[in-house]
């Protein structure tokens, strides 16, 4: 039987209307703190009351349902929607079915800030994100994965935006740069007439004659370009850099982002269920900014190939 599952006795799931039982996964939304079965949730992809976030909604069981104490469970419940019974915040789905994965952790990950307040403010991954957070604080070499591969459209996505932008020009500048030097202009020419030449179907009906006079022809292109070369390589060299490099500071920046925020916000509001509204709000992911800055990108550089052509 869960734990929090009193809490919810003769409750109902508004997705499915269906009542809650002790073998429930209940999982609550962040926000106004309405109970789900936690597969009602997941198919409905959002709160059964979302509707009604924007008029301030806050759920609270029925007064008439409520068998036990229910002036306290009412207050507990308006005051703190998504809380424990240890007063602790649950971030977004870990629901009140399963323990807390929060326990792990030490309270305090600053002095002014909970690692509760974190996980509200990083939402998706906090977890790891708080794992990787404490174990920076020991060891500075983390590296982050999404971030290394990702280079720069995690940023975005972590709403880090002026950290994008950045990155980006530079991914940009390393790409678009490295293709108007006349050495590499040439070799890309001379390549793809060599592609357009011996396409896949006809590289595998030559013969072994054909075949080396083929490859021939390429290296040919190459030696003859050998500036436009270098630079190509080297380009290829400085964007793995810059994607180690980022791999391995974006936990940190991530870090810094997410406790600067969190103390803008604290300084904004006192009130608990106010400070959490303004944490999802503020944190979280974004796939509106990742888009965009991947539409920016390509827009950026069809006008560059474009300008090419001239």
């Amino acid at each position: 039987m869960s734990n929090n599952y009193f809490r919810y006795t003769n409750q109902v799931c508004p997705v499915c209307n269906k009542d809650f039982s002790t073998d429930d996964d209940i999982v609550v939304c962040p926000l106004c703190g309405t109970p789900h079965h936690r597969d009602c949730y997941k198919q409905n992809g959002e709160c059964g009351n979302y509707d009604k976030h924007n008029e301030g909604f806050r759920w609270s069981p029925a007064e008439t349902l409520i068998t036990e104490t229910p002036t306290e469970a009412k207050t507990e419940t308006q005051e703190n929607p998504v809380f424990d019974e240890q007063n602790i915040p649950i971030p977004p789905l870990f629901g009140a079915g399963v323990n807390n994965p929060l326990s792990q952790f030490p309270k305090q990950i600053e002095e002014d800030i909970e690692t509760a307040e974190v996980a509200d403010f990083v939402q998706i991954n906090a977890i790891k994100y708080i794992q990787n957070f404490f174990s920076g604080k020991v060891n500075k070499k983390s590296f982050n994965w999404a971030a290394f591969f990702f280079t720069p459209y995690w940023f975005f996505y972590r709403k880090m935006h002026k950290l994008g932008a950045i990155f980006l020009a530079i991914t940009l500048l390393l790409s678009i740069g490295f293709s108007f030097i006349p050495s590499v202009q040439k070799l890309y020419t001379d390549m793809a007439e060599w592609t357009s030449k011996y396409n896949v179907e006809e590289i595998n009906e030559l013969s072994e004659e054909e075949l080396a006079s083929a490859y021939e022809e390429q290296k040919t292109f190459i030696l003859e370009n050998k500036t436009g070369a270098v630079l190509v390589f080297t380009q290829g060299v400085l964007s793995f850099a810059l994607q180690i490099f980022v791999g391995f500071k974006a936990n940190k920046w991530y870090y810094n982002h997410t406790t600067n925020n969190i103390r803008k916000i604290k300084k904004e509001s006192t009130d608990p269920n106010q400070l959490r509204l303004l944490y999802f709000k503020t944190g979280g992911c974004s796939m509106g900014a990742t888009f965009l800055a991947i539409l920016a990108n390509n827009m950026i550089v069809m006008a560059a190939e474009m300008l090419m052509t001239l």
